[in-house]
């Protein structure tokens, strides 16, 4: 249990620090997003990039990883679509970024922390691997959902479009239309440009974790507890079960790379869920949702590490 703790206790202490450090005013909302926007724009892209470009011939992207897994998320999204709007009454448009919620893990900034201190090997091939489907078609796909159904005026045409902007616009998006150009073509990236790449990329994990605790100090929580509760219950429970029976079935149980991908589903929302949810009058279940599972994440993700480590998966 102390070799768990060693992994996931300093990853959610930088969390609580961030977290802290706002609460206190000892770093305000402005700073906390410009490092945000560094994280997104900047760090994670090298991230990603360098993951596809400088990682081995055979790991550019392994579509039994990245189809499976996003067999899973679209699975539980849609279900998470239909369960809150049948049982809790939510408008379309919020359960739909509440099935996203259930459904869309954060790879970049909290799941590479933990993956990488577990899976070394593996961890960043399959970051990008599931970076590639959730920046290419379940985010864009819930956006398009959402507005379809949301009451907001938005046909067809304009749904894809607004997805379309958001779509290409995202630097992580970006970033890996560029690295598998690069992997396609052959170029040949020079050792200190690499080198750049390398260190921007060695920035990621640390200041996403405190991102990710300032972000959560910004938002209220709600008393919507039974929403909270099945979000929650939906995304650290479902979603990695849904991926492990999803990978394990078809390409192996105790194979690294489907631990590896079952591990990433296993963290928290986006902390962009609340901005999401705010569109649709979702904001507080959403800030709830997103504040409780991070919390209740410690639990679950070292039990699910344990689980690892003692051979039970």
């Amino acid at each position: 249990m102390l070799a768990i703790l060693s992994i996931t206790l300093p990853i959610y202490l930088i969390i609580a620090t961030g977290y802290v450090a706002v609460r206190l005013h000892y770093i305000d909302d402005i700073s906390i997003s410009g490092l945000s926007r560094f994280t997104v724009r900047v760090s994670l892209p090298a991230l990603i990039f360098g993951a596809i470009v400088f990682s081995g011939s055979n790991a550019a992207i392994n579509w039994g990883i990245a189809g499976g897994y996003l067999f899973a998320s679209m699975v539980l999204m849609t279900a998470g679509y239909l369960f809150m709007h049948l049982a809790f009454g939510e408008g379309k448009g919020a359960s739909w970024i509440h099935g996203l919620g259930m459904a869309q893990a954060n790879s970049g900034f909290i799941g590479y922390a933990i993956a990488s201190m577990v899976f070394p090997d593996t961890a960043l091939a399959v970051l990008a691997w599931l970076m590639i489907i959730e920046n290419t078609v379940v985010i864009p796909f819930a956006i398009v959902a959402a507005d379809l159904v949301g009451n907001r005026g938005s046909g067809l045409s304009d749904a894809i479009a607004k997805a379309w902007r958001s779509f290409s616009r995202n630097p992580l998006v970006i970033a890996v239309t560029l690295a598998l150009v690069v992997r396609f073509v052959g170029i040949s990236i020079p050792q200190k440009v690499e080198t750049t790449i390398r260190m921007f990329a060695s920035a990621a994990p640390v200041v996403a974790l405190f991102v990710v605790g300032g972000m959560i100090a910004q938002y209220s929580i709600s008393p919507y507890w039974r929403r909270t509760a099945t979000i929650t219950f939906g995304k650290l429970i479902v979603h990695p079960l849904l991926v492990y029976v999803v990978l394990g079935s078809t390409i192996g149980w105790s194979d690294p790379y489907v631990l590896t991908a079952v591990l990433f589903a296993s963290v928290s929302m986006l902390t962009i869920y609340p901005i999401l949810g705010a569109q649709y009058g979702a904001e507080q279940v959403s800030a709830t949702a997103l504040v409780t599972a991070t919390c209740v994440s410690f639990f679950t993700v070292s039990a699910l590490i344990w689980a690892i480590q003692t051979g039970l998966m």
